[in-house]
């Protein structure tokens, strides 16, 4: 599905983007900075410098550890290695330069840059957008390979997510998928978001309660050392799906 889709996807990339960030903070043995990130272009304005993330050793730690248990020429394997390498390409691709200006009075008579990702929640929403339009897929068994169930779908490419079977209901409930459903669940009617019951409640509808609570008000403090308050009552309303 498509969730199971961004999990893969997500996994891979979180897991890259950690050894990344481990070599450049010098806390592996293994590696350290990205050393072939210092070679200068002769009309480029600024210097390679500074610590480069070394994104191709936390590529491939990844790649080693995650696509070690997946077998290609099956349907499953062959989706769980797309979406891992999807997730990888999406670091790839958040990679920024980064410049300090070295010189007198604030002068950038030097400029000294490197390569640094994105931080990891940019990296998160850019596969949210990814799995918004993950592509649909069907297992080819004469070619072993991965291919589009219509040929008026766009072609996935490698930085794209796919998913062979479509997610199931969760507005019900299944134990099977693990989905409790949103029977009962309580909702935000002033909400547009997820929360919010036209969404949650799936069509469905909503009940609204009005409900009493009571609460501490008017508390004083009393030197040494007690605190009253008087209790008060509340009318709150509370919405749950139908």
């Amino acid at each position: 599905s498509r969730e199971t889709a961004y999990i893969y996807a997500i996994s891979s990339a979180g897991i890259m983007y950690s050894v990344t960030r481990a070599c450049a903070k010098g806390e592996l043995d293994k590696c350290g900075c990205d050393s072939k990130a210092r070679s200068n272009d002769p009309g480029a304005d600024f210097e390679w410098g500074g610590c480069s993330d070394n994104i191709r050793y936390g590529a491939r730690f990844s790649k080693e550890f995650v696509d070690s248990d997946e077998v290609k020429n099956i349907d499953h394997g062959s989706m769980n290695l797309w979406n891992n390498g999807a997730g990888r390409k999406t670091i790839k691709d958040e990679i920024e330069i980064q410049c300090k200006c070295h010189g007198v009075s604030g002068d950038c008579s030097v400029k000294i840059c490197w390569r640094k990702m994105r931080s990891f929640r940019e990296i998160g929403a850019t596969l949210k957008q990814k799995f918004d339009g993950a592509s649909f897929v069907r297992w080819d068994k004469k070619r072993s390979r991965l291919k589009r169930i219509s040929g008026k779908q766009k072609r996935p490419t490698k930085k794209d997510l796919v998913y062979l079977a479509e997610s199931p209901d969760f507005c019900e409930f299944n134990p099977d998928y693990g989905s409790l459903g949103t029977r009962g669940r309580q909702c935000n009617k002033t909400s547009y978001g997820l929360d919010g019951c036209t969404l949650m409640c799936c069509g469905r509808g909503y009940q609204t309660l009005i409900i009493e609570e009571k609460h501490d008000c008017d508390c004083k403090f009393f030197w040494c050392c007690r605190v009253e308050c008087k209790r008060c009552t509340k009318v709150i309303e509370k919405h749950y799906c139908n």
